[in-house]
């Protein structure tokens, strides 16, 4: 009994301690504005980054799947690096800079 009672005792520590460390990560889904392959390419590549365990935007609904570490970005800040290179999302506006810096076959607006 004493034996059971050290093992489960362990047991719940080596339970416990796996779980501290271990990173957050937040799955976030919205709308990030573009029209062709090349946006795809910009929009996912500039999300290329340490903390970003997945970004993935659909051509066709227009729609950025992006999981990141929460420790490291909050989603505004995910928001603001796609408008940083030319692509406005329902929170950030692109400024006509960066826009400007599109290929002409990218412009959405």
């Amino acid at each position: 009994m004493y034996y059971l009672k050290i093992f489960l005792v362990a047991l719940l520590f080596i339970q416990s301690s796996g779980c501290v460390g271990q990173a957050k990560y937040t799955e976030s889904n919205f709308e990030v504005k573009g029209v062709c392959g090349m946006c795809e390419h910009r929009i996912e590549n500039a999300l290329d980054l340490k903390g970003i365990k997945l970004a993935d935007w659909d051509l066709e609904s227009k729609k950025l799947r992006v999981i990141f570490k929460n420790s490291m970005y909050t989603e505004l800040e995910i928001h603001e690096i796609l408008a940083a290179v030319g692509h406005a999302t329902d929170k950030v506006k692109v400024t006509k800079t960066a826009y400007d810096k599109l290929h002409k076959c990218c412009k959405y607006e």
